[in-house]
């Protein structure tokens, strides 16, 4: 499978008409390295990268904003000489820009910086969120809907899960809420596909397990209906497990064994299935107890055998 797309926000500010262009040309090469980039001039909001022109003399509060916010910055400035990490010279190439683009947006953030707690789709789909109208999401050139009355999410036709789910922990992402006049007017013929959200989270546990919380380790569940997944949305092995899981109880290290997958696999199906409430849940597993044989079933396995032809307890007879 590819690598999904991913989107990226990208603010100017202090730059002239020459290196402003070029910041665009080396934005839209990006997509070689299916890096899709929005430019925009700066407002002073989160965004995934600032190009500031320090030259300019209202670049210095426009850099204090961004440090402020924590915002990765490329300066170009004729204060420097060479290239270096942030930094390119006056007349920079369109290659030069695009280097730097690509390096810092894909850099992995600090610690500080890093994105905590439930990503805001996954809060959005939660079984046990209320419905409170329908819900605009928007980061770079992607734009979802969530609509917790019909439990499902609307995409562009060409946006797959799997891109979704590559992006769910980005922190700049704008929530609007719409209604549903609104959205048929406006957004109806842009976002034709719909999916539940039982797929989003069997796509997300699947792609970004990390992003999952863990079911108790010792839980034993059961899946309380099949889930809204087609063949191709989830991988071969894990068809049988999701069988198994509709079938009857199962802790996690059980399934695994007795469906031959990773471990972690199974706990990903409990995480898909918690999240998407469609688990049911025990707190201890289930021992089937052994059943005593009766009489008759003695006769009915008698008679099963006679039918193919078979003789039973023949060592007891003799």
């Amino acid at each position: 499978m590819k690598t999904p797309i991913r989107s990226f926000q990208i603010a100017a500010t202090g730059l002239d008409v020459l290196h402003h262009t070029r910041l665009k040309l080396a934005s839209s090469l990006l997509l070689a390295e299916r890096m899709d980039v929005a430019l925009r001039d700066w407002s002073g909001q989160p965004v995934d990268l600032l190009v500031i022109g320090l030259d300019h003399p209202a670049s210095a509060d426009a850099q204090a904003q961004a440090r402020a916010l924590g915002v990765p910055t490329l300066s170009i400035t004729r204060r420097v000489a060479a290239i270096a990490r942030g930094e390119l010279p006056h007349g920079a190439t369109v290659r030069d820009i695009n280097e730097q683009l690509s390096t810092l947006l894909l850099a992995t953030p600090d610690a500080p910086n890093a994105v905590q707690g439930t990503p805001l789709l996954m809060q959005l789909a939660r079984h046990d969120a209320q419905p409170a109208g329908m819900h605009l999401l928007q980061r770079g050139a992607m734009t979802l809907l969530v609509d917790p009355a019909t439990r499902s999410i609307a995409l562009p036709l060409a946006t797959p899960l799997a891109e979704v789910a590559a992006q769910l922990d980005d922190s700049t992402w704008s929530l609007t809420a719409i209604d549903a006049d609104t959205f048929q007017h406006q957004y109806a013929y842009r976002l034709p596909q719909r999916h539940s959200f039982e797929a989003l989270f069997f796509c997300i546990a699947r792609h970004r397990p990390e992003l999952m919380p863990a079911p108790a380790a010792q839980a034993s569940l059961q899946l309380r209906q099949w889930p809204d997944l087609s063949a191709d949305d989830v991988p071969g092995p894990w068809l049988l497990a999701i069988a198994r899981l509709h079938a009857r109880p199962w802790r996690a290290i059980a399934l695994a064994n007795a469906c031959r997958i990773p471990q972690d696999a199974a706990q990903s199906l409990f995480s898909a299935a918690v999240a998407s409430g469609l688990a049911l849940t025990q707190d201890a597993p289930v021992t089937p107890t052994p059943r005593r044989e009766t009489p008759t079933d003695s006769r009915f396995f008698s008679w099963v055998a006679r039918r193919f032809g078979l003789t039973l307890f023949a060592g007891a007879a003799s």
